[in-house]
Parts: structure tokens; sequence; C-alpha cells
């Protein structure tokens, strides 16, 4: 008998990686200096627009909500923008923007695990706090091949929801018919991701320690994994 019957995995700094890359990111940052066409150089600019987004993060932390690609950039990143540009290009401003933090890769033998689970009878479905909504996200699973390998993608730009709320997973559950008990989450951040994940009632949590950040926050019951990976196919191990 399986361990769990559906398996949501975390995005940022789980299943895709952020690879720090300075020519990536300079470039990245002058395509989207490009699109807005500012009156200020580049990097005033980008200072401009980090300065806004922190601001942004600050709220969305404390309410545990996110919005789309239109009110991130009407609202909070580009408020004295058209309204017309902004509704034309949230998306692509919102890509632009998130390549200016790194590039994105999917992680180490990703694809492999999570082909391997499908077919060993697993359902799986992605749960990720992001901006960017389905844009970015849909590429990269065609990219890699593997759109038909998660029945749910739930994302916090999409659903308004964020970790460490527990709503967010309960919406990925009630998605698939599953109940929580019956399903595992894999993901990367004790602050933000188990906690939720426990009080959802997700009966599995697997903490995978990223190289994107070292766990400086002390385990405790209320964030303990009954798991913990450094190699993502550790997975097949635990759900065999």
């Amino acid at each position: 008998m399986h361990l769990s019957d559906g398996i949501f995995i975390d995005l940022g700094g789980t299943l895709r990686l952020e690879i720090k890359d300075a020519a990536f990111q300079d470039a990245a940052k002058r395509e989207l200096h490009a699109l807005v066409a500012p009156d200020i150089d580049v990097e005033s600019f980008y200072n401009l627009i980090t300065t806004r987004f922190a601001i942004y993060k600050s709220w969305a932390t404390n309410t545990r909500r996110e919005v789309g690609d239109e009110l991130l950039w009407g609202l909070f990143l580009l408020p004295e923008k058209d309204k017309d540009f902004i509704r034309k290009n949230c998306h692509e401003l919102t890509y632009r923007f998130r390549r200016t933090k790194g590039r994105r890769e999917t992680v180490p033998h990703g694809v492999e695990v999570v082909r391997t689970l499908k077919e060993r009878g697993y359902r799986l479905g992605i749960i990720s706090n992001l901006i960017g909504e389905d844009y970015e996200v849909n590429q990269w699973l065609r990219d890699e091949q593997i759109e038909d390998v998660f029945e749910t993608i739930v994302i916090s730009s999409v659903c308004g929801l964020r970790k460490p709320g527990d709503a967010i997973y309960r919406l990925a559950c009630d998605d698939m018919g599953l109940e929580p008990k019956r399903c595992a989450s894999v993901a990367d951040n004790l602050d933000t991701d188990i906690p939720g994940a426990w009080k959802a009632g997700i009966g599995v949590n697997v903490l995978y320690h990223s190289p994107e950040r070292k766990h400086v926050i002390p385990i405790t019951d209320a964030n303990r994994p009954d798991y913990e990976i450094r190699d993502f196919r550790e997975l097949l191990h635990i759900f065999a």
C-alpha cells in the first residue's frame, strides 16, 4: 500500500532552483527597463522596483494573500504607468522581473523522479507561492515535457492564497478529490511550507534541503518534517 495517494511538490527552491548568474541577471534588468522605458537609468529603475516589491512582499506575507500580475504591477510596482500598458504587458513584466533574480533550472533528477512517481501510481500536484500566474510555469512544463505529470497546479498568484496558510493546501486537495491525510508535501522551507501543511492535515511532510538556502530556522514541533532529503532521488525510496 502506498504511503500516500497524492504528492504535492513545491516549485521555488524545490523542483526548480534559482541559479545566480550576473551576466544573465544584468541582461534581464536591461530587458525589463527597455520594456517599461522609464525616464531613469537601468539601476535606478531596478532599485525602485525592488524597493516597491519588498513592500508588496511584506504585505503578502502578513496577509497570506497574493495578487495576480495585473494588480501586482498596477497597484504595487508601477502604479504611475498607464493601465492599458499594464494590462497588455503584466505577464511579460513579471517574467522579466523574475529573471533579474537568476536563471531557473529544474532540480537535478527532478524530471526523472516525478515521472517515476507518476508511473508508480501516485497522483501529483504542485503547490507554490509564486508571482507570475501560469505564464512561466506552463512554459517550463512544456520545455521539460512534464505537463502530463501534474493533475493540479495551485499557484498563489492565481488562487490568491499563500503558504503558510492552510487554505492553499486544502484547495489543492479539493482539486484532486483527495483527503489531506492521504497526501504528502515535498518542500524546502521550514517557515512557510511545513506549518501550513500540518495545519491542513497533510499526512506526510518531506523537507528538501535545497542548495538555495541554509536552514537557520530551528526545527520545532510546529515545523518538524517526517523525512529530510538532500538528493531528489531519495523520494523514490520514501514513496516506493
